[in-house]
């Protein structure tokens, strides 16, 4: 497509698809990366948006707004991009929690690590098990299956059309409290296994009171957190692949939510 021929209304579209895009780059798994500066994200985003451009500007029958409209349609556009980058977001942060239901009952609990992504301190074995989940994510070429779900999005949400703010929200707050599910999900085994050591140790002490049971708890608990931790990574490795995978869970729940914002 020839830029020197196109049409106010044509460059106009483009300019609201470049919004959702530079949205859900500011947002989205990896990308959101502080490590990726504004610019790059900036510059790809106005990539993307020059590729999809010409099939969306051929299945999008859109009238040329006058500029406040232009401006209302391109914060909704803005909004739509960062929601759907917070979604996909939702799944990092389950697995997050995760790692800091497992650390307290470790000892584990006031040992924090600056977080490369967000900026701010978060618990270590969180961050272990992020870095896992965004590793995978990369692997499966997930970030590929990323653009795909994007190109969706505008056939369940064309642009201009109007959001269902109700709906929608109320899909967002369970996907929201799905993320501690999650994370209780990846995390009850090694709880189950730490609370049983509590009970054994608790036990030892009262049969044998001479022993300072508190002492020797905190190397005996992290040291069989980490064991433990060891031993499920292959089950956890398997799992998440499978999860970020093109047969996962993880991108219909995204398109269900993204169905439940386009209305009835």
């Amino acid at each position: 497509m020839n830029l020197a021929e196109w049409t106010e209304l044509q460059f106009v579209f483009y300019l609201l698809v470049y919004s959702r895009v530079f949205g859900l780059l500011q947002t989205a798994p990896v990308f959101q990366n502080k490590g990726i500066s504004g610019f790059l994200r900036s510059g790809l985003a106005l990539f993307v948006s020059l590729v999809i451009f010409p099939p969306l500007a051929s299945m999008t029958d859109i009238s040329l707004p006058n500029i406040g409209s232009f401006l209302l349609l391109v914060c909704g556009e803005l909004i739509i991009g960062l929601t759907i980058g917070y979604i996909l977001n939702l799944a990092f942060a389950g697995i997050q929690l995760a790692g800091s239901f497992i650390e307290t009952p470790m000892g584990l609990g006031m040992v924090n690590v600056i977080d490369p992504q967000y900026g701010g301190q978060i618990p270590i074995i969180g961050q272990l098990f992020q870095l896992i989940a965004l590793w995978l994510f990369l692997l499966v070429n997930a970030h590929h299956l990323l653009f795909d779900f994007l190109l969706m999005t505008y056939r369940l949400l064309p642009v201009g059309e109007a959001l269902n703010i109700s709906n929608g929200a109320t899909m967002i707050l369970q996907a929201f409290s799905g993320i501690f599910w999650l994370g209780l999900q990846i995390a009850i085994p090694i709880m189950g296994v730490l609370f049983l050591t509590d009970l054994g140790l608790g036990v030892l002490s009262r049969l044998i009171p001479q022993i300072n049971v508190f002492v020797i708890s905190f190397p005996v608990k992290i040291s069989l957190g980490l064991v433990l931790i060891l031993l499920s990574l292959p089950v956890f490795v398997r799992w998440l692949a499978q999860f970020f995978s093109s047969i996962g869970k993880y991108w219909p729940e995204a398109v269900s939510i993204i169905k439940s914002l386009a209305g009835p």
